[in-house]
């Protein structure tokens, strides 16, 4: 996240799993080496300085076999990927942007919970709308009409480990 004067703050990178295509799971902590840790924050960083952008900015990257990183996409907004950051942190991804666009206070962020997080993609939303939940289970309806294959119907999110 960029805010108007210039601060950054940034959210861990998160891993994606992907089936068919479509984001199907992404977790925190990310199973990435310290050098890729630190080469996609500070290009995220960079990226955001270069465009002036304020607000939340999302960049997903490849990892190759050799460790190297590629980006894949920059979104100028949030993104499924970090909708785990309504649980898993103290500042979500759609509180942080607004922070951001409206010159509110930077906050610094904290992580709470290691996390998962599922798309619920078309048909699927029917048995997660019957499905009894326990307490570190988050689940978004997205009240879509028409379930169809692979429409991201809602997520859930699962906290994985507290921390302290």
């Amino acid at each position: 996240t960029r805010y108007m004067d210039g601060s950054i703050s940034y959210y861990e990178p998160i891993e994606n799993v992907h089936k068919n295509q479509i984001l199907y799971k992404s977790k925190i902590p990310a199973d990435i080496s310290n050098k890729i840790f630190k080469s996609a924050t500070n290009n995220a960083k960079k990226i955001a300085e270069n465009f002036s952008y304020v607000g939340i900015l999302t960049i997903e990257y490849f990892i190759t076999k050799e460790d190297e990183l590629l980006v894949n996409e920059i979104a100028p907004r949030f993104h499924n990927s970090g909708h785990l950051t309504i649980e898993a942190f103290n500042i979500s991804q759609f509180e942080n942007h607004v922070r951001a666009v409206c010159n509110l206070e930077s906050l610094p962020i904290k992580k709470i919970s290691n996390a998962e997080m599922y798309n619920v993609l078309g048909f699927e939303i029917q048995k997660y709308k019957k499905r009894n939940y326990k307490k570190n289970e988050f689940f978004y309806d997205y009240q879509k009409n028409k379930p169809r294959d692979g429409r991201k119907m809602g997520h859930l999110t699962v906290l994985k480990r507290l921390i302290t």
